[in-house]
């Protein structure tokens, strides 16, 4: 009984996934988009779209898939995966001054599957790597890497596997150069969403980052704030998921609150002309939800995009009234500022 909700969303998850590989279109947005830049990936190939229309294709190798996207101070960075005869490595390419690069993956991979790479971006460089790493899915590790800029230092392990799967890895540096994690863990009942900070080079133990309850917590997000953090995910409160919001002020998190309505999930954060942005699907309404907040959390103003579930927008831009997003099938399309009461 306590689980059908999360294998009810699970299914639609699973569903959605279906429909966009048959479309075989995913777009990116990287978490902080000041130059504007998104990434239309698929599999073994990607373009990479600048403001006014200019666009850059990317070769990639057969079964290559593009799942993470960055902008950096002389371009951008890319991380996804590569499929070999039932293994699953990393893959990072690097867009600067010197062209397009390939950067090598971690050394020491000692489990044949590598998933969900998450790109940790520090002073508008690529300063690292995070992913998940094990034998199948459900006993996978969370593991992290810094990258010197010519090479990988050591892998380290921040969360063994565990008797449970553990997924929906993000990752962000603070302002200070500290790296942050979220992910979802399953603690033997139910999916909570657990957390470890390094700094001074030391990971802290992974944790609870809200109170436990009896309900699946999923799909956390995490951006840095010039304060801290925010983090947006998915929690259970016993008949739906509803879109959940914590911030991080630097050495605890805050009381959670609820931001978002009946079946509310897929949470994704943008920093956009400086200012944070939640996306999310309205599962009860087939809509998107476009959310902007302060640094607090507090929600300042709302708007609602029509549209199926799998078509998963972008920001593009914003104005006083209005805001423009993009989805695979569709150029831009606008959707109306409502003040939040």
């Amino acid at each position: 009984m306590h689980f059908r909700p999360f294998f009810l969303v699970l299914a639609l998850a699973t569903s959605s996934t279906a429909l966009s590989a048959r479309d075989g279109v995913e777009i990116l947005q990287p978490a902080n988009n000041d130059q504007r830049l998104i990434l239309v990936s698929e599999q073994g190939g990607a373009t990479v779209e600048h403001p006014g229309g200019r666009r850059k294709q990317v070769r990639l190798r057969a079964q290559e898939h593009l799942t993470d996207f960055a902008e950096t101070r002389s371009g951008w960075a890319a991380a996804g995966t590569r499929t070999v005869k039932g293994t699953q490595n990393i893959i990072v390419l690097e867009q600067g001054a010197a062209g397009l690069q390939r950067l090598p993956a971690p050394e020491t991979q000692t489990e044949p599957l590598r998933l969900q790479p998450r790109l940790m971006v520090a002073r508008n460089e690529v300063g690292g790597l995070a992913w998940l790493e094990g034998r199948h899915p459900g006993a996978l590790s969370v593991r992290a890497a810094n990258w010197t800029g010519t090479d990988w230092q050591p892998v380290e392990i921040v969360s063994p596997p565990l008797q449970g799967s553990q997924s929906g890895l993000s990752g962000t540096v603070l302002a200070d150069g500290s790296w942050l994690l979220v992910w979802a863990a399953f603690d033997g009942h139910d999916d909570e969403i657990f957390w470890s900070l390094k700094k001074n080079s030391t990971w802290t133990a992974p944790r609870r980052l809200a109170s436990n309850n009896a309900w699946p917590d999923i799909t956390p997000k995490v951006i840095a704030t010039r304060t801290g953090a925010l983090v947006a995910w998915s929690r259970n409160d016993g008949n739906d998921y509803r879109l959940t919001i914590a911030r991080f002020d630097g050495s605890r998190w805050q009381a959670p609150q609820t931001v978002g309505g009946r079946g509310s999930v897929d949470p994704q954060l943008t920093i956009l002309g400086r200012q944070t942005y939640l996306l999310f699907n309205s599962v009860s309404t087939a809509s998107w939800s476009i959310l902007q907040l302060q640094e607090t959390g507090r929600v300042l103003r709302h708007a609602e995009l029509a549209g199926p579930g799998h078509e998963k927008p972008v920001l593009t831009w914003t104005s006083s009234h209005q805001v423009g997003l993009r989805s695979p099938s569709s150029r831009e399309t606008t959707a109306q500022w409502e003040s939040n009461r």
